[in-house]
């Protein structure tokens, strides 16, 4: 892999994705802290001692032996904890994921709240560890600055463990994964149409076989684009593009992501996708639409039976819908310039919700009956908004079809 690849937008995204969802950067950055943190602190205490600085009597109540039993005993409990808590996590966690859709497990992969407590174990365990170190000497002397910092250290990871404690059921209980996910899929929502601007000079694709395509290496779900990358390469070189995988699609290794027609393609064209083992939440909305349509999926299974989970999922799933509909100028496709592909707009996006989870929900009459009163209200507001009447019209019959299955 070459710099210019790994500087491409498309793959900036992808590596921003998965540290996102790593447990090992913020524990890393702590680890990397403490020991700066703990050479600061030995260089300090020596400093004061050259200065024959007079410390508190609290801070020079042990000996040798006892500072080294104090931090050696901090160490051990700090990691022990750490250990005892992830397991418990991966087991919770692992419980979620299979009663709430296996896709979830990257929601909690990313959480920061797991992710910040891990750091604070990591960087006082970290810190006691090469104060243990350090300590000794010729003299054999105390370095009570040190002691008394590992011992203040302990607080923190007191404090992250009670919020640890509090935070992992809060994690997973199924309100607060589906008000997590619907306040995603508005977020994105917003941002996508916000960020709507039609393009100067839109082209079609010439009537003829492409010049070139591009077919990915090794094939996988396309986890980013570099659209703006592959609008300006085209506008310089005369070309016209075709975007034939967009964001959320998987690409099989002998299938095509990309037409070109004019040029003939460089690294900068082959650099602007980003392929991973599964699709993630980066630059695809519907991505969110999904997790939620297959928690309503698990949710009403015979195995579960649980509809209120279902309607929670329906209530976020509806009103992601209306910030597609009513936020801005709505979530409409787009005129393209030389770049063509299948822009996300409101019908795109509904299908990927309600007639989703239409299979599932029809068999269960408090469900059908919260989705007819759902869509039906979708309709209203894309009839008062001016949108085409075919939208209102599928909207309505949709309706229909929950209030006959209810």
């Amino acid at each position: 892999m070459t710099i210019r690849r790994l500087l491409s937008t498309a793959w900036i995204r992808q590596a921003v994705q998965e540290v996102r969802a790593s447990y090992w950067f913020l524990p890393a950055c702590a680890m990397v802290a403490a020991l700066v943190l703990a050479w600061a602190i030995n260089w300090a205490d020596g400093a004061l001692v050259e200065a024959e600085a007079d410390l508190p009597q609290v801070m020079t109540g042990l000996d040798a032996d006892g500072a080294r039993t104090l931090i050696s005993t901090i160490a051990s409990a700090v990691i022990g904890v750490t250990g005892v808590m992830f397991s418990l996590t991966i087991v919770a966690v692992t419980h979620a994921a299979g009663k709430y859709g296996p896709r979830l497990i990257g929601n909690f992969l990313r959480d920061r709240g797991n992710q910040t407590v891990l750091a604070i174990l990591i960087g006082v365990f970290t810190f006691a560890v090469v104060n243990l170190w350090l300590m000794g000497g010729p003299e054999d002397r105390v370095p009570h600055l040190v002691v008394a910092a590992t011992f203040v250290s302990i607080f923190p990871a007191i404090a992250a463990v009670i919020y640890f404690i509090h935070h992992v059921p809060e994690t997973i209980n199924v309100s607060n994964i589906a008000a997590g996910l619907g306040g995603t899929l508005i977020r994105m929502v917003r941002e996508e149409i916000d960020g709507q601007q039609d393009e100067a000079e839109p082209r079609d694709a010439p009537d003829r076989d492409p010049d070139a395509t591009l077919r990915p290496d090794g094939g996988g779900y396309v986890q980013a684009v570099d659209f703006e990358g592959l609008e300006g390469w085209a506008e310089a070189r005369d070309a016209v593009l075709r975007v034939e995988a967009m964001p959320g699609s998987f690409v099989a290794p002998r299938g095509s992501w990309l037409s070109v027609w004019g040029a003939e393609p460089d690294e900068t064209v082959e650099r602007a996708i980003a392929l991973g083992a599964q699709p993630t939440e980066t630059q695809t909305i519907t991505f969110v639409a999904d997790q939620l349509v297959e928690m309503c999926a698990l949710a009403l299974s015979p195995g579960v039976n649980d509809p209120f989970t279902a309607i929670t999922c329906l209530d976020w799933l509806a009103a992601g819908l209306m910030e597609a509909l009513e936020h801005g100028e709505g979530l409409r496709a787009r005129t393209r310039g030389r770049v063509i592909r299948a822009d996300l707009d409101f019908a795109a996006l509904y299908a990927r919700a309600f007639p989703a989870a239409a299979p599932y929900v029809k068999d269960d009459a408090m469900a059908a009956a919260h989705a007819e009163r759902l869509v039906a209200d979708l309709a209203r507001r894309a009839e008062r908004g001016g949108w085409p009447p075919r939208i209102v019209r599928t909207l309505r019959a949709d309706a229909r079809r929950f209030r006959d299955a209810a």
